[in-house]
């Protein structure tokens, strides 16, 4: 059960505060997208106003709008890696691995966290699970060409169901011009590891919301302390 949005609001709000204080000039930022990676941007805005000089990677057009609106310098393409990517999470287990994609910036969102050397989840414990895909569909996304038939395969070769996101009526599309998918699994995803290799094999099949091994901490928050899972120094090898 997630909290109420009073009690959400004084969590996003203190650990993106905690999130944005550890920001040292010059840092090259990946900014993901959805509710916690918002209050990051605005816990930045501050510290922006008063000089702080950054450069950020944005992994929407929502978060690039706010992030240009704060102040950030904004990247268009990462030909260095990135010092450190800040985003949240629907799902993580105890080794971090996450679910993503609620808000359909998925593939984006993975595109960036693949080019940083860091990737701290900022979220609320209500996100934490024993299993991903308990309480929430893995989301995929897919080319609109055909997607009935890699629907198809995914519910074939991966035993769930396969919903498409906002029906055929009026189908959800990201900002890359796609469709989603939500795979719903009865007991959760329960290898990891092979359902993200089997969904990298369907022809179709544009990126997934498993990020396995890619974070390298969490900072959550109830609203009364902030927590750091992981280490907040460990680094990626890119």
């Amino acid at each position: 059960m997630g909290l109420d949005q009073p009690q959400f609001e004084a969590a996003a709000s203190q650990v993106a505060a905690h999130a944005a204080a550890l920001i040292v000039p010059g840092m090259r930022l990946g900014l993901g997208s959805g509710r916690m990676a918002s209050a990051f941007v605005e816990a930045l805005r501050p510290r922006i106003q008063s000089g702080l000089r950054i450069q950020a990677l944005c992994s929407s057009r929502a978060t690039e709008v706010q992030a240009r609106a704060a102040g950030l310098e904004i990247l268009t393409s990462s030909q260095l890696p990135l010092d450190l990517d800040v985003d949240g999470a629907d799902e993580y287990d105890r080794a971090l691995n996450l679910l993503k994609g609620g808000g359909g910036a998925l593939l984006r969102e993975k595109v960036v966290a693949g080019r940083s050397r860091r990737f701290w989840v900022v979220a609320d414990p209500t996100k934490q699970v024993g299993r991903l895909g308990t309480g929430r569909p893995l989301p995929v996304e897919v080319l609109t060409f055909d997607w009935e038939g890699t629907a198809a395969l995914c519910q074939e070769q991966l035993q769930c169901r396969c919903e498409l996101r906002g029906g055929k009526a009026d189908p959800v599309i990201t900002d890359n011009g796609n469709y989603l998918l939500d795979l719903h699994f009865s007991s959760g995803v329960i290898e990891l590891e092979e359902v993200a290799r089997r969904l990298d094999r369907i022809a179709g099949v544009l990126g997934h919301g498993l990020f396995v091994g890619m974070a390298t901490a969490a900072l959550v928050s109830d609203g009364h302390g902030v927590r750091v899972l992981g280490s907040l120094d460990a680094q990626r090898t890119l």
